[in-house]
Order: C-alpha cells, then structure tokens, then sequence
C-alpha cells in the first residue's frame, strides 16, 4: 500500500531555458512507514505527476518511481531502527546553483550565461537546447580557464561531441544517460538512476526537487565515496517551505536535518496522507 502528499515547490527564478513558468508539482509517498519524493519534469520526457502516480497504482512504475519506492524501502527501514540514514557518511562538496554563490563556494553552475560571476569556476548547462555551431560561437565568447565543464551543449552524439570538444577544448558533461566517447563528466541524478561503476568523473546532483528527494541524492553519492563536487544544494532555488526551512548548509556541504531516515519526523507525521488507489 503507498500514501501520497502532492506538494507545490515555488521557484525564485526560471529554473532553466526548458523549465515551464510557474510552480513545480510533486508528491512524497510513503510506503510501510518509509518516505520518498516523485518529482517528475514533463519538460526532459517525464511522464506528469498524475500519470506517474496512476501507474504507480496499478503496480506500473517508471524510473522515477522506481528508484523512490527504492529510497522509500531505506527509509521505513531506519525509522523501524531509530536511526538517521545519514550517521557515519559524508556528504561531498558543491557547487552553487546560480550566479550569486555566497562567500566559501568556488564553483557555481549556470543555466543561462547571460550573468556569469567573476573568481570561480563555471559549470555551464545548455540543456541541449544548441546546435553544434551555435555551441562553437557561445564557446568563443567564454572565459575557457574558468570553466570546469559544459553540460549537454546539444543532444548527444558521440562523433559530435568528440568533433566539438577538439574545437572548442572544453570538458563535456553528459546528463540523463551513460556514454563514452566525447565525455568527460557523466551527471547522475540518483532520484532515476544508479550511480554507475566507471572510470569517469562522476558529479552527483538532485533532481531540483523537494528536500526529501535532495537528501536521497545526498545519500546514494555519500554512500557510493563520491568525492568530486556535486550539484546537491538545491532547496535554494526555491521559496521556503517548513520542510526547506530545515535545511542546513555548512561550507559547500548540504547538512541533513537530525531525526530518523530522512528526518523531518514531526512534519511528515503531520501531512494529510491520503491512500493511493487505482
């Protein structure tokens, strides 16, 4: 049996060139006393909120909720045992989500390069949304010794992406997918994928969802040793809520709230469950 609580994130500001306008829409479920976030983006071929949730009713599950009843089984498991998921690991660094990052941050990532900080390192993220030429032309006008990495310039390809990291000598990241050739950086968002076993750079990041799908991102990058600076502080992108209103950083290290699994035991016991039902 699966409960659910749809809940409405508020973004401070358009979340990327493909992000609708507008508040974003998920739900936390809760299975055998275990919690865990549905935060679908229709924009990258998500199938919506309601349809995953359908689905999931009828036993049907996709990647996304797959993995969440994933994390939902690890949390029913350390609230049964009194414990926090998050004793004896850590958490690695990150980068800052916009181009405002506070003292101590000396990586940001960008959606947009209409506003790019001076003095640190830039992750910039396309989305995909260029062509190859058009990437060659953004990438002359960049500071190349301050950027770390270009995430998804254009959809991939592999003879493309070798061909323009040889033009532009910049890193390529590759988001949503495992691939090889003309890859640097592979991003993994753990709310709909393993972490996988290679020998690339690996950065960890949230799907830019509700604090408790942060902190299972945090949790599969901090149990997988991932070391490399990470894009999981996200809850600032968003207006507060009493769950966001919980959430701790300390240097560039996301700090989970104390309480059993995920935490946040009294709000969640608090919520209006309701019965998912086919």
């Amino acid at each position: 049996m699966v409960d659910y609580w749809r809940y409405e994130l508020r973004p401070k500001r358009r979340l990327s060139a493909v992000a609708f306008d507008g508040p974003r829409h998920g739900a936390l479920i809760r299975v055998d006393g275990g919690v865990a976030d549905i935060h679908p983006w229709p924009e990258l071929g998500d199938a919506p909120l309601d349809e995953q949730l359908a689905m999931l009713a009828r036993g049907e599950t996709t990647p996304l909720t797959h993995a969440s009843l994933q994390f939902a089984r690890l949390d029913a498991v350390a609230r049964r045992e009194g414990r926090n998921l998050f004793d004896d690991l850590t958490i690695p660094p990150n980068h800052w989500p916009g181009p405002d990052p506070p003292a101590g941050f000396n990586i940001v990532k960008l959606k947009s390069i209409d506003r790019m900080p001076d003095h640190v390192r830039l992750r910039i993220d396309f989305n995909a949304t260029l062509t190859p030429d058009e990437f060659v032309r953004a990438a002359a006008t960049l500071p190349s010794e301050r950027i770390d990495f270009i995430e998804d310039p254009c959809p991939y390809d592999a003879s493309t992406w070798l061909d323009l990291r040889a033009r532009t000598g910049l890193r390529l990241a590759l988001d949503r997918a495992v691939a090889k050739e003309g890859v640097d950086v592979l991003i993994i968002k753990p709310a709909l994928q393993p972490i996988p076993n290679t020998e690339a750079e690996v950065v960890v990041t949230s799907y830019m969802d509700h604090p408790i799908g942060q902190l299972c991102a945090a949790y599969a990058a901090a149990r997988a040793s991932i070391t490399t600076t990470c894009g999981l502080i996200t809850h600032v992108l968003y207006e507060n809520d009493p769950f966001i209103e919980r959430m701790r950083i300390e240097g560039t290290r996301l700090v989970p709230p104390g309480g059993t699994g995920w935490g946040f035991d009294d709000l969640l016991a608090s919520l209006p469950w309701r019965r998912l039902e086919a």
